[in-house]
């Protein structure tokens, strides 16, 4: 296993790998940004078998299983990988289709299992609809920028609330930079602790928002989706963006059905995540 030192290497390393193996299988499509991040953040590593190069990325508390294969390779045994591991295929259109393009049936011949299912939803700028009320529950209820000391009431939020398997939270020093670029805001607690907290990055045209939770003290209030729209609201307009995207895990139906009503649909991106190991 080697800890990747630049975008450079890694790409040369692939082109030669997929050169040399042709033509391979892969559930592996990182955009540059995302190389250099995971490096910097020394996330990012490699294990080149005969005809297999896999890519992991350590988190937290597991880690993400990338690969590129030679059709009919002999799947690599994973011994030295961080415990739990993810595999996840992001794709849109025909879900056995994709799944069969990137054999995730032999990795779980090899033991993984599927776990979750996620599906991403999109709004845009002339499709947002906010609940009547809205105004008066932000009057009540003002949100703003979080600060990176406010990372251990937020990390405690995260773990109790979202999937620390399935979902990339932020550690302290990434927190920190979010918070600094005023990517994560909040509703605060009467004793000034964060109560809600929901994340949101614009990229261009495009906003992004993630882990949204709501602190057992403020739930029942409509917080959640007071947020999610504020959020939402915040990305449309100060953000530059014409549209929000978020990913929601699809079982969680209640969730689902408040932001279908303010305009979210279904934008036919899915991602299947596979796991390895015990939680």
């Amino acid at each position: 296993m080697e800890k990747v030192a630049s975008a450079a290497l890694f790409g040369e390393r692939v082109k030669a790998f997929k050169k040399k193996n042709r033509p391979v299988v892969t559930n592996c499509f990182f955009v540059p940004a995302e190389v250099e991040d995971m490096i910097r953040r020394e996330k990012l590593y490699v294990e080149e078998a005969e005809e297999a190069l896999c890519i992991q990325v350590r988190e937290a508390y597991y880690s993400r299983l990338y690969y590129y294969m030679k059709e009919g390779a002999q799947l690599p045994a994973l011994s030295g990988w961080m415990r739990p591991v993810i595999l996840d295929t992001v794709f849109r259109g025909d879900e056995e289709a994709a799944l069969a393009k990137c054999k995730v049936s032999r990795w779980c011949a090899h033991g993984f299992a599927e776990y979750k299912r996620y599906r991403r939803m999109e709004c845009a700028k002339e499709n947002f609809l906010p609940p009547a009320d809205q105004r008066a529950k932000l009057a009540e209820y003002p949100i703003v920028p979080l600060k990176p000391q406010d990372y251990p009431e937020v990390a405690a939020l995260w773990k109790s609330s979202l999937d620390i398997y399935s979902t990339l939270l932020p550690q302290e020093a990434e927190f920190a930079e979010y918070c600094e670029e005023q990517q994560v805001i909040g509703v605060r607690l009467p004793d000034g602790t964060a109560g809600a907290v929901i994340m949101v990055i614009p990229k261009g045209k495009t906003g992004f928002m993630q882990h949204l939770v709501v602190s057992t003290k403020l739930r029942g209030l409509g917080m959640g989706r007071t947020l999610f729209c504020g959020a939402t609201e915040y990305l449309l307009t100060k953000g530059g963006a014409d549209k929000v995207n978020f990913w929601v895990d699809e079982e969680n139906i209640h969730a689902i059905a408040i932001y279908q009503k303010m305009g979210y649909i279904y934008d036919g991106v899915i991602s299947r995540q596979f796991l390895l190991g015990e939680k």
